[in-house]
């Protein structure tokens, strides 16, 4: 940009000094000594501009040639710019590879390891689900009660006009705790053999004797029955029944009869399991 604007200055200033000579010529040709000198100063003018010319060029062209050398060295770092770019790629590359690899790796182990202890969780589950239903089915086969009517003192039960469900409230025994002491009913856990025994106690009289018999599910089963004038009066009975789960089993009194327990508790009502069907 320089350079043009230079040579466009001195080509300027050598056609204005060639208009000014055109236009003195033929003035100055009738003056030959006073044309001759001016004649000179331009000479010598354009011989000037021309070195100037040539110094500016010269100038440029070293510019120029720096500018190439420059240029060549900025190529050259910025081949090896790319170069160690390049290198940094591939090892980035390389090194991403190898983590994603260690990374499935790791994932598959992870994997495996959950697999695992799935599978260790599973049998523990198993085993407790199994021990616990051993547990559940130890207490089951436990099952046994026996109790006394009264809870305290003495005294006689009766007579009524109508059979009368017997509440056995002095627990002794009730193992599984199938037998409510607030009822008096004995209800089957688990489907099984059962077997009941009951003893009725009470004093002789002439218009009562002293009954009991044992209910299952409100059917009547066994009776206890003994009547006499006076002493005492004792009446027992078993029975092994069959029961599913949830029969209910419990005495009545018989009507128009009397029972007695003391402190002695000589009217007793267990049962017990046998076995599991």
């Amino acid at each position: 940009m320089f350079l043009p604007l230079l040579l466009l200055i001195c080509s300027l200033s050598a056609a204005q000094i060639q208009a000014e000579s055109d236009n003195e010529l033929g003035e100055n040709l009738r003056q030959t000594e006073s044309t001759g000198g001016e004649a000179g100063n331009v000479s010598d003018q354009q011989h000037t501009c021309t070195q100037d010319i040539h110094a500016v060029l010269r100038e440029m062209s070293g510019v120029l040639a720096g500018l190439k050398v420059e240029m060549r060295y900025l190529q050259h770092e910025n081949e090896v710019q790319s170069a160690k770019v390049y290198q940094l790629e591939s090892q980035l590359e390389s090194q991403n590879t190898e983590l994603n690899q260690q990374y499935q790796e790791q994932a598959a182990k992870l994997a495996e390891q959950a697999a695992k202890l799935l599978t260790i969780e599973s049998r523990a589950n198993t085993t407790e689900n199994h021990v616990n239903a051993l547990t559940r089915e130890g207490e089951v086969k436990r099952v046994a009660f026996s109790a006394s009517l009264l809870a305290s003192g003495s005294g006689d039960i009766g007579p009524f006009n109508a059979h009368t469900n017997l509440i056995f409230r002095n627990v002794v025994t009730n193992v599984g705790n199938a037998y409510n002491p607030n009822t008096g009913f004995f209800t089957a856990p688990v489907r099984g053999a059962y077997h009941f025994e009951y003893y009725i106690y009470g004093h002789g009289h002439r218009s009562h004797g002293t009954s009991a018999m044992l209910v299952k599910n409100g059917d009547h089963v066994f009776i206890a029955y003994e009547h006499q004038p006076s002493g005492g009066a004792n009446a027992a009975n078993g029975v092994t029944l069959l029961l599913e789960v949830g029969d209910v089993v419990f005495l009545r009194q018989w009507q128009n009869t009397r029972i007695f327990d003391n402190e002695h508790h000589p009217t007793t009502f267990s049962g017990n399991l046998l076995f599991i069907m």
